[in-house]
Formats: C-alpha cells, structure tokens, sequence
C-alpha cells in the first residue's frame, strides 16, 4: 500500500512539473500619484492615486495565464484584474477565461467560455479596440496564409475596460406600485448564468475578417450586430422602442488600414461608425490617424481623431453639430535608460478630463463634446505634458510628468466659479509620477 501510495505521488508530481512546463504567466501593475492643481475659485489642490499608463483610479493589477498542450492544437486562457475600487465590481474581476480547440493544422480554431480576443482589435491610438466579445463561442479560420476571418455569438458582455471588464447584470425595472407613471430602476449586480437567456435576435452577432500582407499593409474590417447583450434595464422592450444604450449593443461596423512598407514608420488609419441601427437619429462617426516614426533614439509622432455626429430632433429634422477635431504630435528621445518625451494637443470641440469631473490626466485624458452648430455652446482645450521615463529594465519604469490644460469656452459662464460667474476658461495642472511593473 506503501509503495502504491508512493508510485501515485510521483505520477502526481510528474505530471504537475509537466503542465507546469505548458503553463505560462505575465501581467503587470500599475500605479501613480499625482498632485492636482486649478484656478477656479471654490477647488482646492489635491493628491490623488492614479496609473497612467493604465488609465486607472488608484492602480490596475493584471494576472494573464495561458496553458497549450503538447501537440499544440487545444488551451486555455484566463484573466484576473483588480482596479479602481475595492467593491464587488473592482476589487477583483475575471475578465476572460476561455478554452480552444485547433483543426487542420489549427487553420480553424473553436473559442469557448468567457471570450476576450485582440485578433481584429484597431492599432490606432485612440480607439483601440474591436467589436467585443463575452460569454459565448468564436468561430476562427485562417483559409490562407494572413487572412483572419472569425464569427462569434455571445450572449453577455463585459463592461469596458474602466469598468473592470466585469459581467453586469441590471435587473428590470418595475412600475412604482404607489405611482404607476413612474418606475422604480433595476439594480445592478454580477449574473447568475442561469439568467442569461437570450432570444437569438438579440444576442451579439460579430462578423471579422482580416489580411495581412507581410511588410507591406494589414486591412481590417469588422461588424457588430444590434443586441441585448449588454443586460440593461430595458431590455425587456420591443426592438423598435428598445434604445440599444447598453455597452457594446449598438450596431457598428469599422475598417482599419495599417501600412508596414516603410522601415520605422507607424501609419495607421481606422473608420469607426457606431449606433448605425438609428444612424440619422444617434450617429456617430470617429476617423482616427495614427503616425509614428523612429529615427535611432529619436521618436516623432502625430496623432488625429475626428468626431462627427448624425442627429435629428423630435419631428427627425436634422440637428447640424459641430465635429470634434483632435490633434496630439509628440516626440521623444532615448538617452540610455532615461527618455524624455513632450506631448501637445489641441482638441476643438473636446475637453480635458481634468475639467469635465473625471479628474483623470492619462495621456488620452481628453473626451469630445458635441456642440450645436451657429450657436455658442462650443468647449476647446489646449494642452501640454513634459514627461521623462526612467527604464530601470525592460520591465520596470517610473514617469515623472506634468500636464497643463487650458480649457476654454465660447460661452459667457463655461468655467464660472464664486469670483467669476462669466468665466470662460479653466487653467489646471497635475504634476504626477507613474510606476509599472510588468512580470
């Protein structure tokens, strides 16, 4: 009994050493502080925490697993995260976690589980980012070498990235039975998967095709079905009276081009065109350029977004906005380990997010607004960040930085506070440091 005893802990043991050999592990954390300064009258100077790099609240922990087998035609892949905040939501998330399985030569691979995949996910520097996946299956196949075709059903999804990726279930609203004009809203918690059943027109269809030509482009283009994959409050309504407002249901389509000809040089371009089931009434169109270029240790770049908006009124006459217009050129230098870079950025139509309460100074720390052509209610930033980047080893930096923003208004009153109730501008500065460790 003995030796059997023995014998199966070394087959244990054997075993364990061997999965151990096809399990893998990286991720990285992120945080920073910062201190936080204004001209308006009623606001104090404040520290806070927060991750740059991350674009996170206090800090962003990462945890990514990846197991293949030997003959390397099946895995797995999950995710932990913490971020933001220590609730239930934030304090720590399971953003994916999903198993495939490869055919011919894994030229088709079959995706189960809760999926997140970045095969068609955009290279620009604004959007970053695909159609969205979730608890569901995506179907794979590589017919010839570069072309990336791929179609999955899901029937939740996760929330953004801010939002700690989680699962958000918000249960439907009812009537207020003392008052049954009004509604008493859903609340929002994590799923029981036995809940989620969803009729097939609703759930979230994506359809995504990719090619690349080694060296010389990369083309993408991608499709996101209407859905009710998002879980709101509403989503008991009928399709025509339903508002598709929850993350990730709306109708959407984007193409990407990325040119790879030239040695050294970043030059993508990417079309986004979202909320299409209603695109008169809700349109919103974002065209982003992104361009890069290394020089030994200099490093030169322009990045451009524009916001255009399709909208009508009540009786569906036509609602003329302005669009939104953002610029960013940076450069840097690598001196060793020791790099500084300048980043300036001039948004019309747009605002920093240190004037709009988020309080958040990431170096897309920027967000549009819409304003209503010939009138005056247009908002504009101008901002500049000094930085320097200390690389203690290709694993580990610490930023130090700040950013200036002046944020102005057309408008009489757009930045008032207790001294200036006309005040048109708001001047703010954060001077942070921003540490990442990556494993």
């Amino acid at each position: 009994m003995k030796k059997l005893f023995v014998f199966a802990a070394l087959i244990f043991i054997t075993a364990a050493v061997v999965f151990a050999q096809e399990l893998k592990f990286d991720g990285y954390l992120n945080s920073g502080l910062g201190v936080v300064a204004n001209d308006n009258e009623d606001a104090d100077p404040y520290f806070k925490a927060f991750g740059v790099d991350s674009e996170s609240n206090g800090y962003r922990l990462r945890l990514n697993g990846s197991y293949q087998n030997e003959a390397k035609n099946a895995g797995a892949r999950f995710r932990f995260q913490s971020q933001r905040n220590t609730s239930q939501t934030g304090y720590l998330s399971l953003p994916y976690l999903y198993g495939w399985v490869g055919f011919f030569e894994n030229k088709i691979t079959l995706t189960g589980g809760l999926i997140m995949d970045s095969t068609w996910e955009s290279a620009d520097w604004w959007i970053q980012d695909d159609t969205g996946e979730g608890l569901g299956l995506l179907l794979k196949a590589e017919p010839v070498k570069g072309l990336n075709l791929g179609v999955g059903v899901y029937t939740i999804s996760q929330q953004s990235g801010g939002a700690n990726n989680m699962l958000q279930y918000t249960s439907t609203r009812t009537q207020d039975p003392n008052d049954p004009s009004k509604w008493i809203a859903g609340t929002s918690r994590l799923p029981n998967f036995n809940e989620l059943m969803i009729k097939p027109e609703d759930a979230k269809y994506t359809f995504n095709a990719a090619y690349t030509m080694p060296d010389v482009f990369r083309v993408n283009a991608i499709f996101r079905t209407p859905n009710k994959a998002g879980w709101t409050d509403s989503r008991n309504l009928d399709k025509n009276q339903y508002g598709y407002g929850g993350y990730e249901e709306s109708m959407l389509f984007q193409a990407e081009f990325r040119l790879l000809a030239v040695k050294n040089l970043t030059a993508v371009l990417v079309g986004r065109f979202d909320k299409l089931e209603w695109f008169e009434k809700k349109g919103n169109v974002t065209i982003t350029e992104t361009f890069g270029y290394k020089l030994d240790n200099l490093n030169v770049g322009l990045n451009a977004a524009q916001f255009l908006y399709s909208r009508t009124d009540a009786n569906n006459d036509e609602i003329k906005r302005d669009p939104s217009l953002l610029f960013n050129l940076w450069g840097s230098y690598a001196i060793d380990k020791v790099v500084p870079r300048l980043d300036l950025v001039y948004f019309m139509g747009g605002r920093s997010k240190m004037s709009n309460g988020n309080n958040q100074w990431e170096r897309r720390g920027f967000a549009n607004t819409e304003g209503t052509a010939d009138k005056d209610d247009d908002y504009s930033v101008f901002s500049v960040r000094p930085s320097v980047k200390l690389n203690l080893d290709n694993r580990t930096f610490l930023e130090i930085g700040d950013m200036v923003n002046i944020d102005m208004g057309n408008f009489d009153g757009a930045y008032k506070d207790s001294g200036d109730i006309g005040k048109k501008t708001l001047l703010s500065n954060v001077f942070y440091i921003d540490v990442k460790f990556s494993f």
